[in-house]
């Protein structure tokens, strides 16, 4: 198995003591010989333990230290109480030399100490920390997007499920079940599970039950996940290895467990392509998934060879004379494999190309193939949901004119002149019962935003929404009861346009 490091994120005491620049000396070694170090910091109070949190590398001149022995042998108990990795001890401006009480009580209650030379400051050991940290954080992020891509493979060709299952092995140095009452794949040697797994198990899987729960299994700790979404899919991710998962291989196991709830969901070769697994993860994030390293490859380039950092969504609609595309083509249609169609619609994460006009060239393709579509504002991988909210709602408004739209370039004086947070609460209290999380609501919804995109078109909203034009008159006329508003008011369309387009649906 894999070495894996503690949480939180430390670096071992020799990645900075055995660096040649610093040219520190250790005068005691630690015990176990590999202390980890979370940060180096200065104090020179004669009690510093309040102040420290554990696993600092504390850096002292001795300014205020007393070398009398009992003294000596307080203030290193404290540091060991305290949990700090290591001392180091400045030999000036105040001693010349390394107090002899100092070493001999280090060395005698385990305490690692290094002498930091007169011409080493200490801002340099603590600099020193601090890019063995970020060298780490570095390695963590390589880690993270070749485990991603590793995931992102195994979801294509057959029996995707028995290869995410393999491949979370690997990255994680662990042995793996997926178990439904039974153990549907495994990976590594998977141990035969106690009562006390099988039980949790059983709790983890029912809908309603915990989404997630730790155990003990001979020398490994054993880490379980539920499946899918809220009401689950009947399945439990088991995951043990010896030592604990640190952030970086929570972030991986957070990203299988929903690309297994997608397929467990999903059983038809359509759902099942990795494109559209992928998309549906972008555009409608599970907590825990995190699949930006993917965009990279699977979006495409913003120029030749040069991959993307900022992406677009489409969405799309046809509404070509002939019958829409078969399930196949969308891919081929957006330009990428992050592609999510449905009956005659489709959305799609793109490489922002740096060019409106180039964007704009797209569309009116699409829009000659048969394809209305809309596309939003550039955005970093983590405003993705966010861009397909809006490019659902300029799609929309593409409906309304009959050709294509691109999001506005440069900033937008209105947007800069309201506060999110505020806008969103201000929508929420103007939407009422329009904005509960039901399906009656969400339909509502959905009519009166097509209605004031089509400026009260009866017909064209019918159309729209798939619905008679009467079943449109009388929703409205429900809206209006609800709300008390005068929809032939266009303050009063003006202000739920303005909800609408704000208001964040609860998760």
């Amino acid at each position: 198995m894999m070495p894996h490091r503690p949480s939180p994120r430390t670096v071992p005491l020799r990645t900075v003591a055995e660096r040649r620049d610093l040219d520190l000396r250790t005068v005691v070694g630690a015990p176990n010989d590999a202390p980890q170090v979370r940060w180096a910091l200065v104090s020179e109070l004669p009690d510093p333990v309040p102040y420290l949190r554990g696993a600092e590398l504390l850096l002292t001149a001795g300014v205020n230290m007393s070398t009398r022995p009992e003294d000596v042998r307080a203030y290193v108990a404290g540091l060991k109480r305290a949990g700090v990795a290591a001392l180091g001890f400045g030999v000036t401006p105040v001693h010349d030399r390394l107090p002899p009480p100092l070493a001999e009580e280090c060395r005698a209650q385990g305490l690692a100490l290094l002498e930091v030379p007169r011409q080493t400051p200490f801002v340099a050991v603590s600099q020193a920390v601090g890019e063995a940290l970020e060298e780490l954080h570095v390695q963590d992020l390589r880690r993270l997007g070749e485990a991603h891509r590793a995931l992102a493979r195994a979801v294509t060709g057959a029996a995707p499920v028995e290869r995410v299952v393999a491949t979370l092995a690997r990255a994680l140095g662990c042995w793996t079940a997926l178990a439904a009452g039974w153990v549907i794949a495994r990976a590594g040697d998977v141990p035969p599970l106690s009562d006390d797994v099988v039980d949790l198990v059983e709790k983890v899987r029912r809908p309603g039950g915990p989404r997630s729960a730790k155990a003990r299994l001979g020398g490994d700790e054993v880490f379980l996940h539920a499946v899918g979404g809220p009401t689950g899919a009947g399945e439990v991710l088991v995951v043990g290895r010896p030592a604990p998962l640190d952030p970086t291989d929570r972030a991986v196991l957070g990203t299988a467990v929903a690309l297994l709830g997608l397929l467990a969901h999903g059983r038809s070769p359509a759902v099942r392509t990795p494109g559209r697994i992928i998309t549906r993860l972008l555009l409608d994030p599970e907590p825990g998934a995190e699949l930006a390293a993917l965009l990279a490859d699977l979006a495409g380039d913003a120029e030749e060879g040069v991959p993307a950092d900022t992406f677009r969504v489409l969405r799309a609609r046809w509404t070509g004379r002939r019958p829409a595309p078969p399930g196949a083509a969308p891919a081929a249609v957006a330009g990428t494999e992050l592609v999510d169609a449905g009956e005659g619609e489709l959305r799609a994460v793109l490489a922002d190309l740096g060019d409106p006009e180039a964007h704009r060239a797209e569309l009116e393709r699409l829009h000659r193939a048969g394809w209305l579509a809309a596309l939003s504002d550039p955005v970093a991988p983590a405003g993705l949901a966010g861009a397909d909210r809006r490019a659902a709602t300029l799609l929309t408004r593409a409906a309304a004119a009959g050709a294509p739209l691109l999001w506005p370039q440069g900033p937008d004086p209105l947007a800069d002149a309201i506060d999110p947070e505020r806008a969103r609460a201000a929508a929420r209290a103007i939407l009422g019962p329009l904005g509960a999380d039901t399906e009656d609501a969400r339909g509502l919804r959905a009519t009166l935003r097509a209605w004031l995109a089509h400026h009260g078109s009866w017909d064209r909203t019918a159309a729209e929404v798939g619905s008679h034009r009467n079943s449109v008159r009388y929703r409205i006329g429900r809206i209006e009861r609800d709300l008390g508003a005068d929809l032939a008011d266009p303050e009063q369309r003006m202000r739920l346009w303005f909800a609408l387009t704000r208001w964040e649906a609860p998760r």
